[in-house]
C-alpha cells in the first residue's frame, strides 16, 4: 500500500532496505515537515520532495547544474582500471547549456516521432517472438522473460549491435550501468561495475571504427556521422558516454515501466479490464504507472557557482541536491489526495516528472511510452486472464536511485 505516513522524514533511514521496498511514506514525511531535506550523515546532500520545488530546479540549470563526477572519479583502484578504457567525458545527462545543447542536437534525429514511427513494426516483431518463447507455458517470470529483454534488443538494435552479441553481453551491461549507481553497491561489485563498463567501452569503440568506415542505418552511424554547427564531429569518448546513457536510460526504465504498470493492473482488476478491453486507454495507463513508480526516483543537481536558497534553505556552493521525481509524483498539492493511488483515469495523465522536466526531459522518452504501447498491445492481443501466480505480498521491488520489479510471475490462457 502506497500510504502517506505521519512520521517525521529523520525516522526513515534514506536508501535503506526497508525504506527502498517501499519508500513513499519517507517521500510523504519529508514533503510534509522538511521538503528541503538534509539526508544525514551525507553533509550538503538534500532531498526536494515537493512538485513545485522539483520542476523549478530542473528548469533552472544555471543554478542546478547537471555536471556530477564520473563512476569511480577519485577511487584510485576503480581509476586504474579506466585507466584501460576511454576518458568518461560528460555528454548530454550530465552536461548544461551550452554544451548540453549540442549533444542533444546531434543526436536527436533517431528520437523523434516519425524516426520511432518508422521502428515500430521491427519492436511488435521483437514483442510477438519474445511471446512466442513463452505462451504455450501458459505463464511467464515477466521481468526476466520480457520486460528486461524487450528494450535491451529495441536499443541493440537502433544502436545496431549484432543479435548474437545482444544476447551475449547487452542485458549484462545494463544490469552493471543500473548497479553502478546503486547507493548499496559493495566495494567487489562496484569494481565488477567499472571492468563491465571498460569491457563495453572496448566493443563499442570497435563498433566506431566500423561504421566509420561503412556506416549503416543505426544510432551509431548517425552518431559517427554527425557534426555541429561549426562542422565538428563526435569524437570517441564522446560517442562511448551517448551510448553508456542511452544503454542506461533505455533498458531499465522501460523494463520497470512494463513491470510497473501490469502488477498495478493486477491489483486494480476493474482498471484492468477496462484497458484490456479497450487498447486505447493504454497509453494514459502507461503514463499514469509512470507517476505512481517513477523508474528513476532521483536525479542529482549541484549547486556549482552559488549559494542558492529553497524554501527558506540555504543551500551552499558545491552541495548535492537530490531532485525527487517519485517523491513530486506523490505530491498532493499536484495530484489530489489520492496521489499515493493508481488510477488511469486521472486528469492531466502527462504532468508526472519521471521522465524529466526542462532541457533534461527524456531524449528517449517518445521510444520509451511507444515500446510500452506495443508491449501491451501484443500482451492484450494474445493472452487472457492474466493474473498473479504468486500472493501480491510477494512481489517486491528492488533499487534505491532505479526503482522496478524484482520478478513478476504470472500465470495466463492463450487468447482465442
Amino acid at each position: 500500500m502506497l500510504a502517506t505516513s505521519p512520521k517525521r522524514p529523520e525516522d526513515f533511514k534514506f536508501a535503506s532496505p526497508e525504506v527502498n521496498a517501499c519508500p513513499y511514506p519517507f517521500y510523504a514525511a519529508a514533503r510534509s515537515e522538511c521538503p528541503v531535506y538534509e539526508i544525514p550523515g551525507q553533509k550538503n546532500t538534500y532531498l526536494v520532495s515537493r512538485y513545485e520545488d522539483v520542476q523549478y530546479a530542473a528548469n533552472t540549470p544555471e543554478l542546478f547544474s547537471s555536471h556530477r563526477p564520473a563512476f569511480g572519479a577519485g577511487d584510485p583502484e576503480m581509476e586504474a582500471i579506466a585507466e584501460e578504457g576511454y576518458p568518461m567525458v560528460p555528454a548530454i545527462v550530465t552536461n548544461d547549456p551550452p554544451e548540453h545543447t549540442r549533444f542533444k542536437r546531434l543526436v536527436n534525429r533517431p528520437f523523434t516521432l516519425r524516426s520511432v514511427k518508422r521502428q515500430e513494426p521491427a519492436m511488435a516483431d521483437r514483442v510477438d517472438k519474445l511471446i512466442d518463447s513463452f505462451i504455450d507455458d501458459r505463464s511467464v517470470e515477466l521481468m526476466d522473460q520480457f520486460a528486461k529483454p524487450f528494450p535491451t534488443h529495441v536499443i541493440g538494435d537502433f544502436l545496431g549491435v549484432p543479435e548474437e552479441d545482444q544476447k551475449r553481453y547487452f542485458q549484462r551491461w545494463a544490469d552493471d550501468i543500473a548497479d553502478s549507481v546503486s547507493l548499496q553497491i559493495t566495494r567487489e561489485r562496484a569494481l565488477e561495475c567499472k571492468r563491465s563498463l571498460v569491457e563495453m567501452q572496448k566493443y563499442f569503440a570497435q563498433l566506431i571504427e566500423e561504421r566509420k568506415l561503412n556506416p549503416g542505418d543505426d544510432l551509431i552511424s548517425d552518431m559517427v556521422t554527425a557534426r555541429s554547427e561549426d562542422d565538428n564531429p563526435l569524437d570517441v569518448p564522446e560517442i562511448l558516454e551517448l551510448i553508456r546513457n542511452f544503454v542506461a536510460g533505455g533498458v531499465e526504465s522501460t523494463a520497470s515501466l512494463i513491470g510497473s504498470a501490469m502488477y498495478h493492473l493486477l491489483l486494480n482488476p476493474q482498471q484492468l479490464d477496462s484497458v484490456y478491453n479497450d487498447h486505447s486507454l493504454i497509453p494514459q495507463m502507461l503514463e499514469e504507472a509512470l507517476r505512481l513508480e517513477a523508474p528513476v526516483q532521483w536525479n542529482p543537481r549541484l549547486i556549482e557557482r552559488e549559494d542558492v536558497s529553497l524554501r527558506s534553505v540555504q543551500l551552499p556552493q558545491n552541495s548535492r541536491v537530490m531532485l525527487g521525481w517519485a517523491a513530486a509524483n506523490h505530491d498532493p498539492e499536484a495530484f489530489g489526495d489520492d496521489a499515493d493511488e493508481f488510477n488511469i483515469f486521472r486528469k492531466d495523465p502527462h504532468k508526472h516528472l519521471s521522465l524529466g522536466s526542462g532541457i533534461h526531459t527524456c531524449l528517449g522518452a517518445t521510444l520509451a511510452r511507444s515500446e510500452g504501447r506495443i508491449a501491451f498491445e501484443r500482451l492484450f492481443t494474445r493472452l487472457r486472464d492474466i493474473k498473479l501466480a504468486v500472493p501480491a505480498d510477494e512481489v517486491t521491488y528492488v533499487g534505491a536511485f532505479t526503482r522496478r520489479l524484482d520478478r513478476l510471475p504470472l500465470e495466463f490462457d492463450i487468447a482465442a
